[in-house]
């Protein structure tokens, strides 16, 4: 009759048999099973991974190559000079060679064509072995001035102009590659020419020669100090000056020389 008093005081003695979720083990006993494997499995791969990467780095390396040390190879090739230089010979060794296959007809009209297009190189090519000369050129086997270290310079007519390169006579700029390649050749100061006349809208000049000795000017005065600005004019060596003069001569010798600017 009163069994149910019975119950509450036996729950109330023995609470952990009454089936309660606060109990710490879990209720079923397949999860705890689950729980290891998952742990076990976990723990055995995080290992033979970094087994596996351990002992791929244990072997043995390749010898590094030192800083400063050269690659293979490198020393062996042409440098920049040599490239340009046989790129050179190379393609005035074509020219000839078409020069050459050419008939005497042929010849005799491309004679025309150039003096029709340009009449002063045709000039000056035909008055070459005149050595009268109404201006200022010296021959380039003259007495080497007192200024002068390169021993290539020659006399300057204004003594602003009596500058030398300051080089020794292998080093002289004048001798170097880079100058013939960025100075001195024709078809660069054709590509120079041609720029300069359509930024500043000029007519080309019809004096070939005094066109590429002024361009061969400024590739040289590009080509060592950048560009300078309005007003801002440099000197340029005697040597280089000759050298340029000598590979685009004026038929009588007359040359406008050194023009100071506002802040010269």
């Amino acid at each position: 009759m009163y069994w149910w008093l019975f119950q509450d005081s036996r729950s109330s003695m023995y609470p952990h048999d009454t089936g309660s979720s606060d109990s710490s083990e879990p209720a079923d006993p397949d999860q705890t099973i689950r729980r290891g494997r998952g742990r076990g499995r976990g723990r055995g791969r995080g290992r033979d991974t970094l087994r596996g990467v351990r002992g791929r780095g244990r072997g043995p390396r390749r010898a590094s190559r030192g800083r400063g040390q050269p690659r293979r190879g490198a020393a062996d090739g042409p440098n920049r000079a040599q490239v340009a230089a046989a790129t050179l010979e190379e393609r005035n060794r074509q020219l000839q060679d078409r020069i050459y296959r050419l008939s005497d007809c042929d010849l005799r009209g491309l004679v025309v064509d150039i003096a029709s297009q340009h009449p002063e190189f045709v000039f000056d090519v035909l008055d070459r072995d005149d050595g009268q000369h109404g201006g200022h050129h010296p021959p380039p086997d003259g007495p080497t001035p007192a200024w002068c270290t390169c021993t290539y310079c020659r006399e300057m007519p204004t003594e602003a102009e009596r500058r030398c390169c300051g080089r020794t006579r292998p080093n002289c700029y004048s001798r170097l590659p880079d100058f013939y390649l960025i100075v001195l050749d024709e078809a660069v100061l054709a590509v120079a020419r041609r720029l300069r006349e359509e930024l500043l809208v000029m007519p080309p000049d019809e004096d070939l020669n005094r066109a590429n000795r002024f361009a061969a000017y400024r590739q040289f005065i590009v080509w060592q100090h950048g560009r300078l600005g309005a007003g801002i004019r440099r000197v340029i060596p005697s040597c280089c000056v000759w050298r340029i003069r000598d590979k685009y001569p004026n038929p009588f010798g007359q040359y406008k020389g050194f023009v100071g600017g506002r802040f010269n």
